[in-house]
């Protein structure tokens, strides 16, 4: 079974208690951003990364606004589900923005990344990296790869969600980045039949189908 779940932020807890804990071997649990387990690159962080990526169930996240950006580029890049995707350790992996992933016969568009509210409070390279958005020349990649699967996937995993979703979680109009923009256009062009996304902090419906998640971990269906 493929579930996902919402914002970690680097919580070993979320893994060894409730719902995570008991995915078994050939399962995966797909992480809507801010992963957060990789941050500072400590000897103690890489110890805690290996133990994730030697769990029975196969962990896979996007970026959110609260992942080391300059830490996971240095990871290498290999295949996974007919895409690629960096390699962080045995079943740990970063789905890469832009990309669709074929796990367990469903094909899922990946779109991570976001736009950091505090960003001017942060410093850039240290605890804000600017390609957490992506810029212009990156789009057209993005669209090549959805034209080739002719605009259609089964599930959208992403760590911010479309203008008009956004304002029904958090009921205001926020200023619309190219990522968001990106999100939108995917919205209107391309047929799925879920979408999840963190960020927000709320488990939360709205119908038909968007999921927000945070701590809920919830099972794909069809």
């Amino acid at each position: 079974m493929i579930y996902v779940t919402g914002d970690i932020h680097g919580d070993r807890a979320r893994l060894q208690k409730g719902p995570a804990a008991r995915l078994r071997k050939g399962d995966a649990l797909v992480v809507c951003g801010d992963f957060g387990f990789l941050w500072s690159g400590s000897d103690e962080e890489k110890k805690l990364l290996r133990w994730i990526g030697r769990r029975k169930f196969q962990t896979l996240f996007v970026e959110g606004t609260h992942d080391n950006l300059d830490l996971l580029a240095g990871y290498p890049v290999e295949e996974l589900g007919g895409a690629p995707a960096r390699h962080l350790d045995g079943n740990l992996w970063h789905l890469m923005r832009g990309q669709v992933y074929t796990l367990q016969g469903q094909s899922i568009l990946a779109l991570g990344g976001g736009h950091s509210d505090d960003y001017a409070q942060r410093e850039a390279g240290q605890t804000w990296w600017p390609q957490e958005l992506p810029r212009e020349e990156e789009l057209p990649r993005f669209r090549e790869v959805l034209a080739a699967h002719d605009n259609q996937v089964d599930y959208v995993v992403s760590h911010q969600a479309p203008t008009n979703i956004e304002v029904c979680i958090t009921q205001r109009y926020e200023d619309v980045n190219l990522l968001v923009a990106f999100l939108d256009e995917v919205q209107r062009t391309c047929r799925f039949k879920g979408w999840f996304f963190g960020s927000y902090h709320q488990n939360r419906v709205v119908p038909p189908k968007y999921h927000c998640l945070y701590d809920k971990v919830q099972a794909i269906t069809e």
